[in-house]
């Protein structure tokens, strides 16, 4: 006994045209050969795709390559002024060329600090993530928007996403392009969700299956790793959405760009251009050496080196103000004093996380440093000089600082 495999049962359809039966698989009419209605129409479709891609591809990004090379050249600066790793960099730097930082925002008034940040990138693998993707997402929206609206979306969704984290995580000195690369994920899928109609379908499909997985894959990251200021994601995501539901792309029809957009970029590039500037002349970390391309963010002596920077920043403060106290100047500037308060006070903020000890040592100079502060400036609020009560309270901080071994013997301010 055999099997004989059966042949496959022939499909037809009606030829609406001859009103014959013709096979179903032919997208003409075996007799008179009329294309059926389904073939027309997936040509159609497939010549409308073709025209897209076709005007879409004829255009360039080079706003793309522009702001890599701004990404690349801060981040070649960044590690000529020392301690770049791999996945971490030396904080003073960071500050230096313009990490968002709530308190030199709030109390310097930096706010070019909200777009420099942008530019600055915490170690090679933070450089390297960030700016594949804005090659990779930044071009698809600089070919669909054109240059001039591409550079707008990409400073409004970085501004967002730094201002999110100014609002949210006040504490964290944070940097980086991903609230913009996050804000261009955002314009992506709400242009793919608000041009549903008018886009190739197969387009449309294949950026919702691109994006929104990435979207929801790198949010979840945000929440799961502590380091990751998923405040400037969310920021920079949420403005890119509404964004692209107000700002209308450049259709394959469009030729010339309107004059608003181009204002609108020139602005945009004289914001950035500003915002560089200031911190250009704001700069106070280290000079710039080749020697420093070697040298390793975080070390145990540079740490060692920051404490005892704060250390001597608080007893240069006590010995400054005791002098007025003893002289009872009331006329005397605390200025000095004060000044030496704050430059203890913000070396700390840089000092990483690396042993109990060191936490200790902050933890309590942050104290003294701060309880200093408060007696310089109730002091200078005093219409009249209450000298027994600052004397009192500045005594009490002095043997606070001993009992913290904090001040030595051999360190203990002058008395006069």
């Amino acid at each position: 006994m055999t099997n004989e495999p059966t042949p496959r049962e022939q499909a037809f359809r009606v030829c609406p045209n001859c009103g014959k039966l013709t096979p179903s698989e032919r997208s003409d009419c075996l007799y008179c050969d009329a294309v059926s209605v389904e073939a027309m129409v997936a040509r159609q479709e497939a010549e409308r795709e073709r025209r897209f891609f076709s005007a879409l591809f004829t255009r360039s990004s080079p706003f793309v390559m522009i702001i890599i090379g701004i990404n690349a050249g801060v981040f070649l600066l960044e590690w000529l002024a020392g301690g770049m790793g791999s996945v971490s960099a030396d904080p003073t730097v960071i500050r230096a060329f313009g990490a968002k930082n709530n308190e030199l925002i709030q109390q310097q008034h930096q706010y070019w600090r909200l777009v420099t940040s942008m530019f600055i990138h915490i170690g090679f693998l933070h450089f390297f993530l960030n700016n594949y993707a804005l090659w990779i997402i930044g071009q698809e929206i600089e070919l669909l928007y054109g240059s001039a609206r591409f550079v707008t979306l990409y400073l409004l969704t970085g501004l967002a996403g730094s201002l999110a984290s100014y609002t949210f995580k006040p504490d964290a000195q944070s940097a980086g392009a991903s609230g913009a690369i996050f804000g261009l994920f955002g314009i992506m899928a709400a242009f793919a969700f608000r041009y549903r109609k008018e886009l190739p379908q197969r387009l449309a499909i294949d950026i919702r299956r691109r994006i929104l997985p990435v979207i929801a894959i790198n949010l979840i990251f945000g929440f799961l790793v502590a380091i990751v200021d998923n405040a400037a994601h969310i920021g920079g995501l949420l403005a890119g959405v509404v964004l692209a539901l107000v700002v209308p792309y450049k259709r394959p029809s469009e030729r010339g760009t309107p004059l608003i957009w181009r204002v609108l970029q020139v602005a945009c590039l004289g914001v950035m251009l500003l915002a560089f500037a200031a911190a250009f002349r704001s700069y106070d970390g280290p000079p710039l050496s080749s020697k420093n391309l070697a040298k390793s963010p975080q070390s145990p002596e540079r740490v060692v080196n920051q404490i005892n920077d704060a250390s001597r920043a608080f007893l240069e403060s006590v010995n400054s103000f005791t002098k007025i106290i003893g002289n009872r100047d009331a006329k005397a500037d605390v200025q000095p004093a004060l000044s030496a308060t704050e430059r203890g006070l913000n070396g700390l903020k840089d000092i990483p996380s690396l042993t109990k000890e060191i936490d200790q040592w902050r933890a309590q100079l942050t104290e003294v440093l701060t309880e200093q502060r408060d007696i310089i400036n109730r002091y200078a609020a005093m219409k009249e000089k209450n000298w027994p009560e600052v004397e009192r309270r500045e005594a009490a901080l002095i043997q606070k600082a001993k009992d913290y071994k904090l001040i030595r013997s051999s360190d203990e301010p002058d008395e006069r």
